[in-house]
């Protein structure tokens, strides 16, 4: 097995656990917990947000810890993290224990979720971090999967408790051997630099408009991610699929997105992380357009479009920010862009609910118009980088002929 197979399998196992043990896990266990302590189900879920939001407030902190130190001197303790908030969880029983053990939680992500696992990779392989980063999601995006049937079966047959319990043992005796056997970090086989416009981002724009840019990108198709995910067989209920087809329709979208990435491994220069960037953004107004124009019979065609730019996304969020900015403080940097989006994937699931609870047209006419939105800010940053390029190109030019 090379080298950045096995980072790969390392890291996407742990993502796997990750996703599974948090993000996946109030689908199937929120009512349960939530009858058991005599809490409302809404008052689970205000926990759980808490849990994301202190996810993205550490992603900064994170980041420039795994910059200094790599990826094997931070990611044990968010399995440590994980391994605690999941055992306070599994033997909760008031809100106040709730409360805690999602903030618990919240810490683990933030050392084991996507940026993490990101800034690692290319703490090994710098700017050719790109196929490291693919596989990693590949792996995350089998996790639903398997934690939604595997977790639904344990609370089933052993009880919330246990099931709880089960994956916080996995974080114990898998993840965390994992996350010990990373290697040290070694001196990169690439320059920390590639290109004219890494050398004048990395010394004179440390926050320019890239950065916001970018943050502002990712917030807006954060908000799309995350509530259409986790509301979308009441969605497609709502504009007006029956209970089989919203199920069918539903279960299409975890292949989907594994399909998506799976198609980024392929050999060769035609998917490059702006063109990947420009499908996934694309994906999810399309299909909004399609049922729009054909109504309930493309709600299965919109679930599967949704799914390929979901499935994308991770990539774009690793590759983009690698391709403009270059390998020097990418995992600080990575976790100042993603913040916003955290917050907004927080909130969204909830806003979403509500607007399509008042009228569902409305509700996908915002996430549509969020859409169109990034894909503006995408065809900027666009404009931005050739521009820049081409500049650096041109003092390069001149440079050497001065010399």
């Amino acid at each position: 097995m090379t080298k950045g197979s096995s980072i790969t399998v390392r890291l996407g196992v742990g993502q796997i656990i990750t996703w599974g043990s948090s993000f996946y896990l109030p689908a199937i266990l929120a009512v349960p917990i939530s009858a058991s302590l005599g809490i409302s189900t809404q008052d689970f879920f205000w926990a759980f947000t808490l849990s994301l939001l202190v996810s993205g407030f550490l992603g900064p902190q994170v980041g420039r810890a795994i910059d200094r130190l790599g990826g094997r001197a931070v990611l044990p303790f968010g399995s440590v993290a994980f391994f605690a908030g999941l055992s306070l969880l599994s033997v909760s029983t008031n809100q106040v224990m709730l409360i805690s053990a999602w903030l618990l939680i919240g810490i683990g992500g933030s050392m084991g979720n996507y940026d993490s696992a990101f800034a690692t990779a290319v703490s090994f392989f710098g700017n050719k971090s790109n196929r490291v980063i693919a596989g990693i999601t590949v792996f995350a995006g089998f996790s639903s999967t398997i934690s939604w049937p595997l977790t639904s079966y344990l609370e089933q047959t052993i009880g919330w408790q246990q099931a709880v319990f089960f994956w916080a043992l996995m974080h114990l005796v898998v993840a965390l051997p994992l996350n010990l056997s990373i290697p040290r970090t070694e001196p990169k086989e690439v320059p920390t630099t590639t290109g004219p416009i890494r050398k004048i981002i990395k010394n004179r724009f440390r926050f320019d408009v890239l950065l916001v840019l970018f943050a502002l990108m990712f917030a807006l198709e954060g908000f799309i991610v995350s509530s259409v995910n986790t509301t979308l067989p009441f969605l497609l209920g709502e504009l007006g699929a029956s209970s089989e087809v919203a199920l069918l329709a539903a279960t299409i979208l975890g292949p989907s997105q594994v399909l998506a990435r799976v198609l980024i491994l392929v050999p060769g220069k035609i998917m490059t992380p702006m063109r990947v960037a420009g499908l996934s953004i694309a994906a999810h107004p399309i299909g909004v357009v399609l049922i729009w124009i054909f109504g309930v019979n493309a709600l299965i065609p919109f679930v599967i479009l949704h799914g390929i730019g979901v499935g994308l996304n991770p990539f774009i969020r690793g590759s983009l920010p690698l391709l403009f900015f270059g390998t020097e403080g990418f995992g600080q940097r990575q976790g100042y862009i993603m913040m916003l989006s955290k917050m907004v994937s927080a909130l969204s699931p909830s806003l979403l609910t509500l607007l399509v609870l008042a009228n569902v047209q409305s509700a996908i006419g915002l996430t549509f118009a969020m859409g169109v939105l990034a894909m503006g800010l995408l065809v900027w940053l666009g404009a931005i980088h050739r521009v820049r390029n081409k500049a650096a190109l041109d003092a390069s030019a001149a440079s050497s002929l001065e010399g």
